[in-house]
């Protein structure tokens, strides 16, 4: 490599040795040769890519817009380490060690002798403040074109946003059109590689800049996946435009591949490539796989969720493992998902693994961010295989922009157990409705009571602890409604909380697990109150000590996000389903009875009927 003078704004890295033949050094380089290199010159670094898309002319500006990524990287500098081998020139705004530091990355040694051809040139190009950028530019390739560079030879160019005046409309067309008579006059190619201009700068100048070009593309990272976005190509005599291609990584070099080239023939699963990088990494909080002898080799382990985060700062397509635990608060989570989400883009895989204690929300998980919730009791085989189904998904699902908003839609009120029948219609309307932008499940269900148990008894028998969770009683029937709760865990809810066989308390029930459904039984129910207002057993419950449990008693646990039930749904659980025409009736409500005895009548709240305790 030879090293060129300085051109204004210019440092040359670390030089690389060559040994050029006999010929060369007598300044005799065949012309023929010359000509065969030229044509072989290395197109964009994309495997697949069409050569329409892919070729660089001489005497032609290009121009890529492309955000810092490893897409931008993998795509400048393999293509710059391919050029090397031939007489390119390739220049960047950061210093020569880290240039030289970069290709080596990349499979170019340039400090070794005969890593590039002896016409390539790598230098260091910083903007000057106080001058056009576009004319230090400008200059910096003359010098290199005088001095070093071989004739109708390519530049390729990193960080050339430094260089011109997106801000300012008028400028910018001028600037384009002096970079590409520059090109037209000493028929050298230039690729630009620049951030794309911010969407909140004038734009107007833009397509005045790109005028005069003979491509401009932009690598474009959309729902997790890069892509290859045209919006004009020129090969030959041929404009190409409108084009997107979607990319993905080589999982052996990391070089970016087009996922299914010109659609002529499909990839095997193993050739389809890794949304980034870093996809095969895994972070994992200490505390997920606190319990385990074994972490799989490539996990990297770090404290806690917190430490996850600042590991994932910069990832892209890796899994994240978070914890929750007993002593994790919901609203922490809430903000470390979401944040994890918002920070790394679509293709990151976040996933929450419960210990000990199974969450109640997951919906608000999925929806904040996280790919997947993993319940208690999951072995790390599983894991390690949920670990790799999510390999190459991205997330799919709309990222609501403060999570507080979502997490404020899914709080349950501080009620627990018994409450008046008019003060039940209203919290479960209020929780159905808060929760119903995130499809946060909750089962109402309604129990017909056997005619000769008392409101009083089946109250007395029902024992709720989560927040949330309460009971009514009307008609000759009680109303449970369980917050967060999947209708498919409702059965071993039930079981928990009623401390006598459900079989000798109710002849059926009504179950519903969806809002359409639930806000109909309450229109039922609503009917029902104003027809006869049923007794307040609130007072009487306070005075006569109900049945408790110990405190050590387990909490019913909600089940875990299910599908969108049907509008109205009945099932059979643990009782036999009551008739829909039940649901319709208005009160007094007339179940039907086992044998031949007569429906029981309602209760008056002055002469309630004294069971003795069972």
């Amino acid at each position: 490599m030879n090293e060129p003078a300085r051109a204004p704004g210019s440092e040359p890295a670390p030089p690389a040795p060559s040994t050029p033949t006999a010929a060369e050094r007598a300044g005799r380089e065949p012309h023929a040769s010359l000509l065969t290199r030229l044509s072989q010159r290395s197109p964009l670094a994309i495997e697949g890519l069409p050569p329409a898309l892919a070729a660089l002319g001489p005497g032609q500006v290009h121009v890529i817009y492309a955000s810092a990524s490893p897409a931008r990287d993998a795509l400048f500098w393999q293509t710059a380490a391919a050029a090397l081998e031939g007489p390119a020139t390739v220049l960047s705004t950061r210093d020569g060690a880290s240039i030289a530091a970069t290709l080596r990355d990349h499979g170019i040694d340039i400090d070794r002798s005969g890593a590039t051809h002896h016409r390539a040139n790598v230098c260091s190009l910083t903007p000057l403040p106080e001058r056009d950028g576009a004319q230090v530019l400008i200059e910096a390739l003359d010098a290199l074109a005088n001095q070093c560079a071989a004739p109708a030879s390519q530049f390729y160019i990193e960080g050339a946003e430094a260089f011109f005046a997106w801000h300012d409309a008028a400028t910018l067309a001028r600037q384009g059109a002096q970079l590409a008579n520059w090109c037209t006059q000493h028929r050298h190619g230039v690729l630009l590689v620049a951030e794309p201009p911010d969407a909140g700068e004038e734009q107007t100048g833009l397509a005045a800049f790109q005028a005069r070009f003979a491509g401009a593309a932009q690598l474009l990272q959309t729902q997790g996946q890069f892509h290859w976005e045209v919006a004009f190509w020129r090969s030959g005599v041929a404009v190409l435009g409108s084009q997107s291609l979607p990319l993905r990584f080589a999982a052996i070099d990391h070089r970016l591949m087009v996922t299914n080239p010109g659609g002529t023939f499909e990839r095997s699963i193993g050739e389809v490539g890794l949304l980034a990088p870093d996809e095969g990494r895994v972070i994992v909080s200490r505390d997920a796989v606190l319990n385990e002898r074994v972490v799989p080799p490539g996990w990297q382990v770090v404290d806690d969720n917190e430490a996850v985060l600042l590991a994932a700062r910069t990832a892209v397509a890796a899994t994240v493992i978070l914890d929750f635990g007993a002593n994790r608060q919901l609203e922490l989570l809430a903000e470390q998902v979401h944040t994890l989400r918002l920070q790394c883009g679509n293709a990151l895989k976040i996933i929450v693994r419960e210990e000990a204690v199974a969450m109640r929300y997951e919906s608000l998980m999925l929806n904040l961010g996280a790919n997947r919730v993993v319940a208690r009791h999951t072995t790390l085989s599983q894991v390690e295989a949920i670990v790799d189904s999510l390999q190459g998904q991205v997330y799919s699902r709309p990222v609501p922009a403060d999570y507080r908003q979502a997490l404020a839609g899914v709080m349950h009120g501080e009620e627990t157990g018994y409450v008046s029948a008019a003060r039940f219609v209203e919290l479960v309307s209020a929780a159905v409705e808060r929760s119903r932008v995130i499809q946060l499940p909750s089962v109402l269900i309604r129990l017909a009571l056997m005619p000769e148990v008392a409101h009083v008894d089946a109250l007395k028998a029902c024992v709720q602890r989560r927040a949330g969770d309460i009971v009514s009683a009307a008609g000759d029937s009680l109303y449970v409604f369980f917050f967060a709760c999947r209708i498919g865990d409702a059965d071993a809810v039930l079981q928990r909380v009623f401390k006598r066989a459900l079989a000798e308390l109710f002849q059926g029930e009504q179950r519903c697990g969806d809002p359409h459904s639930i806000t109909a039984l309450l229109d039922t129910l609503t009917e029902e109150i104003e027809a006869q207002t049923p007794p307040d057993y609130s007072g009487w419950l306070a005075l006569n000590a109900p049945i408790s449990a110990s405190p050590g008693a387990p909490q019913a646990s909600a089940g875990k996000e299910t599908a969108s039930a049907p509008e109205t749904l009945q099932t059979t659980g643990l009782l036999p389903a009551l008739p829909a025409s039940a649901a319709a009736a208005l009160a007094p409500i007339e179940w039907q009875s086992r044998g031949n005895e007569a429906p029981r009548a309602e209760p008056r709240p002055v002469s309630l009927p004294l069971k003795k305790t069972l």
